[in-house]
């Protein structure tokens, strides 16, 4: 087994294009690492780039002890598996999985006894005589990692396997790709889009946006701690609600306001997080999870809550979603982060800063499922401070340390 490590890793096209941009990552020795982020976002360039079917600009990839970059891909020692499930309509299961086997003069025992074993990891032993055709997308998808897995790979690599199959299926694939990545504990990487299954199959996720990371953590980890704007709105389902704030002091501490709300931070907030002392006064993003939100005891309106008019509910069976109209700026996070990347770009700070026509937000709320929430009802929201996320809007980082 062996694990990946890249080193100020970029692909530059030949019209200047910058695909991806330094980086640095240190995959360990039978981790299963995600990369994750939107379509264009250079996750795929990056697999590519480590399997050898895309050369590298600039930096070095190290598989194990071996710099690779300039060896072939089938020198790599490492098998992919694609979008594609691309089988051999006229070839059986078996003859699939074990078709590199045959390209690499592998004894017909030794070949037949990987192709039984790889058959019963993946709970093809009845299928072995059946043509494609005769295979659910399921069943397809696991022959396609049969044929990866029977060549016992220092390293796999998966663009984004499971897009072709129906939501059902690909719920129960990637808890089965986890079981056989852990069984087999080989070095995975692992692309896609969708942030739901990067957090639920990684051992640690890489986000990334227009080709550079943005953050590499566990996944809770993200969820909890993320480094900027574009990770705290990326990752989670559904998104964080931001929204236009402002801090002031009060006496020894401080309060947030956000639209006519006012929140007193609590003490441990301001003293864990010493960075917001250097923004009281100026404009900030704050960052509220739906579950952060919960339906108020209070009728009265006073600060301290968010109050405003339901405009939807979406009745999950395990929760309820509440789409909720409240006084308040929204931030566009993305108006926010082309103003840090193209800071000379002759804008009006206010709108690099996501301030946006009006004063009303729509925030999302994970209620109980018991909740009494109709539209058009009047609703008042507590906010869990302790869970509030704050951002410098010049840079678009956490406001920390």
């Amino acid at each position: 087994m062996a694990g990946i490590t890249l080193s100020d890793v970029s692909k530059i096209y030949d019209d200047g294009t910058r695909a991806v941009s330094d980086l640095n990552l240190d995959v360990q020795d039978g981790e299963l690492v995600v990369f994750v982020g939107p379509s264009g976002c250079g996750k795929s360039t990056a697999l590519r780039m480590i399997a050898g079917l895309e050369e590298i600009s600039e930096g070095e990839i190290k598989i194990g002890d071996r710099i690779v970059n300039n060896l072939r891909p089938r020198d790599r020692d490492v098998a992919m598996v694609f979008q594609n499930y691309a089988l051999y309509p006229h070839m059986t299961v078996a003859e699939n999985i074990g078709f590199a086997l045959r390209m690499r003069k592998v004894p017909k025992d030794e070949a037949r006894r990987r192709i039984e074993e790889t058959a019963k990891i993946l709970g093809l032993q009845e299928h072995l005589r059946r043509k494609p055709r005769q295979l659910s997308g399921g069943q397809r998808q696991r022959v396609a990692m049969g044929r990866a897995i029977v060549r016992e790979p220092h390293v796999f690599l998966m663009d984004e396997p499971l897009s072709n199959l129906d939501a059902k299926l690909r719920v129960q694939m990637r808890a089965e790709i986890s079981r056989i990545q852990r069984q087999l504990r080989v070095t995975t990487v692992y692309v896609t889009h969708d942030q739901v299954e990067a957090m639920t199959m990684g051992d640690r996720v890489a986000v990334l946006r227009r080709g550079v990371l943005q953050q590499f953590e566990a996944p809770q980890r993200l969820y909890e701690q993320p480094a900027n704007l574009f990770v705290a709105s990326f990752i989670g389902s559904p998104a964080m609600n931001m929204l236009d704030g402002r801090l002031e002091r009060n006496g020894d501490g401080m309060v947030c306001k956000i639209g006519s709300a006012s929140f007193v931070l609590p003490a441990e907030i301001v003293k864990d997080r010493p960075a917001l002392a250097n923004h009281v006064g100026k404009p900030i993003a704050v960052g509220i999870r739906p579950e952060a939100l919960d339906q108020s005891e209070s009728q009265n309106g006073d600060t301290g809550v968010l109050r405003g008019r339901v405009q939807g509910i979406e009745a999950l069976g395990s929760e309820l979603l509440a789409y909720v109209d409240i006084e308040a700026k929204p931030v566009l996070v993305e108006d926010v982060l082309e103003g840090i990347v193209d800071m000379e770009a002759a804008k009006d700070i206010a709108e690099i800063k996501g301030d946006a026509d009006g004063a009303r937000a729509t925030v999302v709320a994970r209620l109980d499922p018991s909740a009494r929430v109709h539209p058009d009802d009047v609703l008042e929201l507590a906010v869990d401070l302790r869970r509030l996320h704050f951002f410098d809007l010049d840079s678009g980082r956490t406001i920390r340390a």
